[in-house]
C-alpha cells in the first residue's frame, strides 16, 4: 500500500456526537471541587456556537419517534483543550422531512441549545453538520479534578413559530478535556497513563489517532531546526526526535516524541491522507511537561488531503 520506505514507517466527533463525555482536570484557586452539574452549567452558558444559535425551554420540546439519528461511537475517548473547535456530523432520518436544527445540552436536564442547519429542511434524510468550540478559559473555571460531563445532541423539527419543537432521542459519544497532568489519579483511572496515548512520552510529543482502519494517515513533525520526522522525513532527528509509532497496517495511531526534551522554538506538525478507502476522523494531541498543550481534530477523505498546525515552546 505504501512505498518500501513507508513500510519501514509506517480522523458530524465526526464527531458523530450525541452524548459527549468531557473529563476535565483543570487548575483552580483552591475552591472546593466542582460538582458535575457545575461543569455542565458552565459549558451550557459558555460554549462557543455558530451564529443564529438560541436556547429554548425544555417545556417547548417533545420527543418524537418520527426523527431518528445515527450514532457512530468509536469506543474511545477523545481529548480536547480550551478553544478547540469540534466538528460535528449527525446523520438523521425524518418521516416528516422538516428537520431544521441540531440541539445540544450539557447534562441531562434543563434548556436545549438550538443550532440552525441550513439546507436540512425538506430532506427525509441527511446529515446535520456544524461546529462548536470549547471555551478557552474552561480550565480556569473548574477545579483540578476530572469532571464527567454529558452533552446530549438531537435532530430537531420546528412548527415554524419558534415556540414548539420536536426532538429525536439522543445518542452517546465521548470526549475529554484534560487540562491537568496526565498522571492525575482520576484521569489515569479514566484515560490510562499518558492520557491514553500510544507511544513514548516526551517534551514535546505529537500523537495522531484516527477512526478508520481502512485509511492510511501520516503524522509528520518539523522541529525548530528544520528537520522533518515522519514518512516524508526520517525516523530520528539530530535534536533527539523519534518517530516511535509507525502505522503500516490496520492500526490507527502514530507518535513522534522527544523523550529527552526537544529544542525551544516552533514545531510544525502535519496530518496527511496517504491512501485507503473512505474518510477518517482524526485527532492530533500535543503534550509537553506531562500536559496536553494543544489538540486539533478534523476529517480527511481523499489522497493528498492534509492539514498543518504549529506549536511553540
Amino acid at each position: 500500500m505504501k512505498t518500501l520506505y513507508h513500510s519501514i514507517k509506517f480522523f458530524s466527533a465526526i464527531i458523530c456526537i450525541s452524548t459527549l463525555l468531557f473529563i476535565t482536570s483543570c487548575g483552580s484557586d483552591g475552591d472546593s471541587p466542582a460538582e458535575p452539574d457545575d461543569a455542565n452549567a458552565y459549558l451550557n452558558e459558555n460554549i462557543i456556537l455558530p451564529a443564529g444559535s438560541f436556547t429554548v425551554s425544555v417545556d417547548q420540546i417533545t420527543e418524537t419517534n418520527d426523527v431518528t439519528i445515527q450514532s457512530n461511537p468509536s469506543g474511545s475517548t477523545m481529548q480536547v483543550v480550551g478553544g478547540q473547535q469540534i466538528n460535528v456530523s449527525i446523520p438523521f432520518t425524518s418521516q416528516n422531512s422538516n428537520v431544521t436544527h441540531a440541539g445540544i445540552r450539557f447534562g441531562d436536564r434543563g434548556d436545549i441549545i438550538m443550532i440552525p442547519i441550513p439546507g436540512a429542511n425538506g430532506n427525509s434524510s441527511g446529515t446535520l453538520d456544524f461546529a462548536f468550540a470549547i471555551p478557552p478559559d474552561i480550565c480556569e473555571n473548574l477545579n483540578d479534578i476530572c469532571h464527567d460531563i454529558r452533552c446530549y445532541e438531537f435532530a430537531v423539527t420546528s412548527d415554524g413559530t419558534g415556540n414548539s419543537f420536536q426532538a429525536s432521542r439522543s445518542n452517546i459519544n465521548q470526549l475529554a478535556s484534560a487540562c491537568g497532568g496526565c498522571d492525575e489519579p482520576q484521569c489515569v483511572a479514566l484515560l490510562g497513563p499518558g492520557c491514553g496515548a500510544a507511544g513514548g512520552d516526551g517534551d514535546p510529543r505529537f500523537n495522531l489517532t484516527w477512526d478508520n482502519g481502512n485509511v492510511d494517515l501520516d503524522l509528520m513533525v518539523r522541529d525548530p531546526n528544520g528537520d522533518l520526522l515522519g514518512f516524508e522525513g526520517s525516523g530520528t532527528s539530530p535534536s533527539g526526535g523519534v518517530w516511535d509509532i509507525d502505522c503500516t497496517g490496520s492500526c490507527t495511531d502514530e507518535n513522534i516524541t522527544w523523550i529527552n526534551g526537544g529544542p525551544s522554538g516552533t514545531y510544525s506538525y502535519y496530518v496527511n491522507y496517504f491512501g485507503g478507502t473512505g474518510s477518517a476522523n482524526w485527532t492530533i494531541r500535543v503534550f509537553d511537561g506531562g500536559r496536553i498543550v494543544g489538540s486539533q481534530s478534523g476529517s480527511l477523505s481523499s489522497e493528498g488531503d492534509s492539514q498543518t498546525y504549529s506549536y511553540s515552546r
